[in-house]
């Protein structure tokens, strides 16, 4: 790569951006043509509102080609960042090309970031991708620097790896806001509201706080790929990538192909799929579960913004029609952060107070292997049992009432 491919001092109206691209990727082995997401960098003409791929995308196809495109996504707008904070203080840091590049340099865009007030974590991450960078621009000969002198090698069981030759500060740890759970007691009020104004996703929101799923994990589902036990009742859900919207620039994918369980209560999960499949049928030939409007496999970001609206009508009816206990958490759920993971975290917290072990939990969350946890599929029946217990008294209050005034 040119050493001069960038000329930060002359390039007045640019700026760098994620490119998320399909393209055909061969095995040779195999002989076999796959489609791949992949994440590169692109250099945008701000004015114009136009953009070409920059060659600095090698970076990422060197390290994370073969890895997930969230992977790669992760670690390129990583660099997209650091690109662009160069670009806007080239002035005042002195800098007109990647050759000019120091070890200082790194750290002071670090504590840009610390400063600006995002977490640790996200700092340390930012950290981990620069250090890489600089290390693949010393490689190719772009800093004039040697990684051996700069960068102090670690062996450990897991390889070989070059440690961060910076030394920024980190921010200071801030009580978390995100709330994972929610009261049980509630659940038959969300799935209420999902019922009443986001209809599309309210099975979807059942998977999820009976079954443990992401929000990814939901929106990669067939209609085939939905089973019931016959002696409980409760759905055997077959998790795998599906690759439904590859005309989006988002990527939804499933962290672990596995077949997971999802618990029958009350019989809430059968009404709503029984309505789910007779309402929502695709147009687009992918025979996905969860459909939008024109009949397309629903995205994760369509999906967000269902539930988005199904947690505002659940924080006003507690807000304006709730008694002192619920216009308190109608407070406190409109001062934390919370999204569709709820339904995970309060999957979790259900099963943990019943189980007697930490591989039951695994198990339930598909956090373990299925084929090697026969073991615990009694287990699994008695939570299952003391969970429906603990929604017995609700059962002829939300869910049938609201199913049959829908009807």
């Amino acid at each position: 790569m040119d050493k001069n491919v960038i000329h930060l001092d002359k390039n007045q109206r640019i700026k760098f951006v994620t490119v998320p691209v399909w393209m055909e990727y061969i095995f040779h082995k195999k002989g076999e043509i796959e489609k791949r997401h992949l994440a590169v960098i692109g250099l945008k003409n701000t004015e114009l509102d136009v953009h070409v791929i920059h060659p600095i995308s090698q970076f990422i196809m060197d390290n994370w080609k073969n890895k997930e495109f969230n992977t790669q996504r992760k670690h390129a707008n990583n660099i997209v960042q650091f690109l662009n904070y160069l670009v806007e203080h080239r002035r005042s840091i002195n800098i007109s090309s990647l050759t000019e590049l120091t070890i200082n340099l790194g750290t002071d865009y670090l504590n840009h970031l610390a400063l600006k007030g995002v977490k640790t974590s996200t700092v340390k991450d930012a950290e981990r991708t620069l250090t890489l960078f600089y290390f693949w621009l010393m490689k190719i000969d772009v800093i004039s620097l040697v990684p051996e002198q700069v960068l102090e090698k670690k062996e450990t069981h897991l390889g070989t790896y070059f440690e961060s030759p910076f030394h920024p500060l980190y921010p200071a740890k801030k009580p978390k806001e995100i709330e994972h759970t929610l009261p049980i007691n509630y659940i038959p009020m969300l799935l209420e509201v999902a019922i009443a104004v986001a209809k599309p996703i309210a099975l979807g929101l059942y998977f999820q706080i009976f079954g443990g799923l992401r929000v990814s994990e939901v929106v990669n589902l067939k209609r085939t790929q939905v089973a019931r036990r016959m002696q409980e009742g409760d759905f055997i859900l077959q998790l795998q990538n599906q690759n439904f919207r590859t005309d989006l620039k988002e990527h939804s994918s499933v962290k672990k192909v596995r077949t997971q369980r999802v618990l029958e209560i009350n019989d809430w999960g059968h009404s709503l799929l029984r309505d789910h499949i007779q309402l929502y049928k695709p147009l687009d030939g992918s025979n996905a579960l969860f459909i939008n409007r024109d009949g397309k496999a629903l995205s994760q970001r369509s999906y967000r913004q269902y539930f988005q609206k199904v947690k505002d009508h659940f924080i006003a009816l507690l807000e304006n029609h709730g008694d002192s206990e619920q216009k308190i958490l109608a407070k406190h759920l409109k001062y934390m952060k919370w999204s569709t993971h709820i339904g995970r975290g309060t999957f979790t917290n259900m099963v943990a107070e019943d189980a007697e072990n930490p591989y039951e939990i695994a198990h339930l969350r598909g956090d373990s292997n299925i084929n090697s946890s026969l073991t615990y599929m009694v287990s699994t029946e008695r939570i299952h049992r003391k969970i429906e217990e603990k929604f017995s008294s609700m059962h002829e209050v939300y869910i049938p009432k609201l199913i049959a005034r829908n009807e």
